[in-house]
Formats: structure tokens, sequence, C-alpha cells
């Protein structure tokens, strides 16, 4: 096996470590449940590289614009955004293949209409999609 054949296949193991970490059939269909978003986050976080935490669990930094919790797949431009992403990551996970039409759309709506209008003077996370974000954040006692 070739050194290109070995990091294709290492970097085919890592991409699908959100689904393989949860070792059980609940796991499974709970990425399953994400499916929608898992397929797009996936795809954004081959832009990104992969931080991996002390406790196996896993995020992707980018240079891109903003962050974004895409199913299983955290994405962010600042390490200090991943609380926030970890509240948008519990709603996906609640809503399933809702998430995208209940908080996904809207959410990136009001970021573009919170930048690029006078809107901007409201509070970003007044926005019902990020209120409950930051209200997942805030009281989660376990990890999300």
């Amino acid at each position: 096996m070739s050194h290109d054949q070995a990091q294709e296949q290492l970097s085919l193991v890592t991409t699908i470590m959100p689904l393989l970490r949860y070792n059980d059939a609940m796991g499974f269909l709970l990425y399953i449940w994400q499916l929608p978003q898992n397929i797009i986050g996936y795809a954004l976080s081959r832009r990104a590289r992969r931080i991996v935490l002390g406790d196996g669990s896993s995020f992707y930094l980018w240079h891109g614009p903003g962050s974004v919790s895409l199913g299983e797949y955290i994405i962010v431009s600042s390490p200090g955004a991943l609380g926030h992403e970890l509240g948008h990551r519990k709603q996906s996970r609640i809503l399933g293949p809702l998430y995208l039409l209940v908080i996904g759309l809207p959410s990136l709506a009001w970021c573009i209409l919170h930048t690029y209008t006078p809107l901007r003077r409201l509070d970003y996370y007044g926005f019902y999609t990020e209120a409950w974000a930051e209200r997942i954040r805030r009281g989660r006692k376990e990890e999300l």
C-alpha cells in the first residue's frame, strides 16, 4: 500500500468518526435521523482542520465566515464559538430532519440580515434560533 493510499484510508476513517464513535444501534439511528444536515456538514468539514479533544470528541476549525453546526459536524472559525454550536447540535438531535427548516435556514437568514442590514443593532442572540442554542449552552449538565 502506498503512502497516498494509506493517507486516503486514514482520511476516510477520520471523516466518518462522528458515525463510528457511537458504537451502537442508537448512535447509528441518531446519525441517520440527522442525515440531511450530516451530509452538508460532512461536505463543509472537508474544507476545515479537524481538532480532536482529550475526550475523543472533535470539531472542525476553518477560516470561513462564522461558525455552523450541521448534525454531528461542528465547524467553527474560533474555538470560542464551540459552546454555542454545541447548542445547535443539540437542536439538530432533537429536530432531526426538520432542523434545516426550523433552525438552519432561519439562522442563516438571521445571520445575513444581522450582518448586512440595520438589524445589526438588535441583539444577535435575541433571535429564537440563537436564544434557544444559548439556553442549551448555559443549561447543559451533560455532554451534548
